[in-house]
């Protein structure tokens, strides 16, 4: 293997297009591993990590861009990096074939337009999101890494012109029934969904759609939104606005805590709203919640619950007894040194869910975002006793995709924690969007079958517990994806919270058998 490089001087390519063709780049043929980026210092970090960093690289500016690659040889590189050119780099055009170079072209070419999706670097976004906003436009910031304050400037600009400022750092958002960034493909329906989760907004969504109804809109407002410098100003304007959509009859507001000062004021929002609204603030109290008029929600299956309850509908999930008995058949033939488990996960907000649903029962969870930071993994490689690793944290994914779009990041994780002999859980999610990877389970699943073979060989039983966040209407299918995974001996679960449920008690169990 050797390393290959293709360099284009002052060419701006934008962090979607280059998240997406990483993962092209990846699935051809002789590429071990590579790389589709602009040349800025957080990306020649990541090389110089993978020993990929050459001299070449390095001497470029934020303004270049490059492809690079551990590869078998320079044709199959070569020929790589021009069916990328070919595929995924083509010029932008509109229907005419018209292009466009900036925000204020675009929208004089097509005044009927009113949203655009930005995906800048993080230092770039204010300044492009002032042009969108002044354009009539209402945006989807895909980019993160901005500073909380320009993400409150933009954003009071967004209010003072009644427009959406969705993000930074919004992956999911459904608007009219258009999946935008990394968004499922949803049934229209009338709840509305405002959050401050992709995960979270694409779970409730994914189960509204498989009862058969489904969402109105969308809107996803960032992750930091809710935190005090921000003032929750997109989850207040996006409940005016779902309260003011005459096709949404419903809201489900999604969020970990929000800051003090902010719950307060949205509380009030809430108080005065119009329409019933569900809200599940992760962590936040029940009273208080209900005290104001909204309908608590204990986590994401009950919120998709009591949604589907406004409107006649349930959702079938296994009970308590059902969990473990599964678990007591599960954990039959286990080895007695056996007694751990490992979450490996795409999905911050699963992680998030599944370690509050283990620590009351197991104790402390270690990881890289730990519940209590004192159980923060000094390595992330190096897992504890009970371990989740969120890798779509930014420390795995500066300068390379999201796992749901390239799935090679936890990929070496699978065997390595398999092969640690006190382990008995290997918990795993995968993430279902239009641009995502067409085959996330099939990526994975020669590893899993080495694994429970290796540990078979060792003298072990390794159970493996998966769960699927999607619909049978997203281009991976769902149900084809979930078929694979029992093919293989997973344990497929309906939802991420009886996943770690189900994985709890199997180590409950074990810890008492011991």
């Amino acid at each position: 293997m050797a390393i290959y490089v293709k360099i284009e001087k002052n060419r701006y390519i934008d962090s979607l297009q280059t998240l997406f063709t990483t993962a092209l780049l990846n699935d051809h043929e002789g590429i071990e591993i590579g790389y589709v980026n602009m040349a800025n210092t957080a990306f020649k970090e990541v090389l110089r990590k993978e020993e990929m960093l050459l001299p070449e690289i390095e001497a470029l500016s934020d303004a270049d861009f490059v492809m690079v690659a551990r590869c078998t040889s320079q044709k199959l590189f070569d020929e790589a990096v021009a069916a990328i050119n070919k595929d995924a780099f083509s010029v932008s055009t509109d229907r005419s074939g018209t292009s466009f170079r900036t925000i204020q072209e675009a929208k004089a070419g097509h005044p009927e337009a009113n949203i655009c999706t930005i995906a800048v670097p993080g230092e770039y976004v204010l300044e492009e999101v002032v042009k969108a906003l002044d354009a009539g436009l209402h945006c989807v910031v895909f980019s993160n890494n901005v500073p909380l304050e320009d993400e409150r400037k933009m954003k009071e600009l967004a209010v003072e012109k009644g427009l959406l400022c969705m993000g930074p750092d919004c992956g999911v958002a459904n608007i009219n029934g258009a999946a935008l960034v990394l968004a499922s493909i949803n049934n229209r329906g009338p709840f509305g969904i405002c959050g401050a989760s992709g995960t979270g907004i694409q779970h409730v969504a994914a189960i509204l759609h498989e009862c058969e109804t489904g969402i109105s809109q969308a809107i996803g407002t960032g992750g930091n939104d809710l935190k005090e410098p921000v003032g929750g100003l997109m989850m207040q304007l996006g409940i005016s606005a779902l309260e003011a959509d005459p096709d949404t009859k419903y809201i489900i507001l999604i969020s970990r805590k929000p800051a003090d000062s902010v719950l307060e004021v949205l509380l009030k929002k809430i108080g005065s709203c119009k329409k019933p609204v569900v809200v599940f603030f992760m962590g936040c109290d029940k009273a208080l919640i209900e005290k104001h008029g909204g309908i608590f929600a204990s986590n994401l299956d009950d919120c998709a619950e009591k949604a589907l309850n406004l409107i006649g509908k349930t959702f079938s999930l296994d009970t308590e007894q059902e969990i473990r008995a599964l678990a007591g058949k599960i954990a039959e033939g286990v080895n007695p040194k056996q007694k751990y488990l490992r979450g490996l996960y795409t999905g911050g907000t699963y992680m998030d869910e599944a370690m509050r649903t283990m620590e009351p029962v197991l104790g402390p969870v270690w990881s890289n975002a730990p519940l209590k930071s004192q159980f923060k993994l000094e390595n992330s490689s190096v897992s504890k006793e009970n371990t989740c690793v969120d890798y779509g944290e930014e420390e795995f994914t500066k300068g390379r995709p999201h796992p749901a779009i390239d799935p090679s990041v936890r990929r070496p994780a699978i065997l390595k924690e398999a092969g640690d002999p006190e382990v008995a859980v290997i918990l795993l999610d995968f993430i279902l969007t239009p641009p995502g990877h067409m085959e996330p389970v099939g990526y994975v699943l020669d590893d899993i079958k080495t694994a429970m073979d290796m540990a078979k060989a060792e003298g072990r039983k390794l159970v493996f517990i998966g769960t699927i966040l999607g619909t049978d209407a997203d281009l991976q299918n769902k149900k084809e994806q979930s078929e694979k995974l029992q093919e293989a001996g997973v344990v497929v679960c309906k939802t991420n919270h009886t996943a770690s449920r189900l994985a709890t008690e199997i180590i409950k169990i074990l810890k008492e058998r011991a």
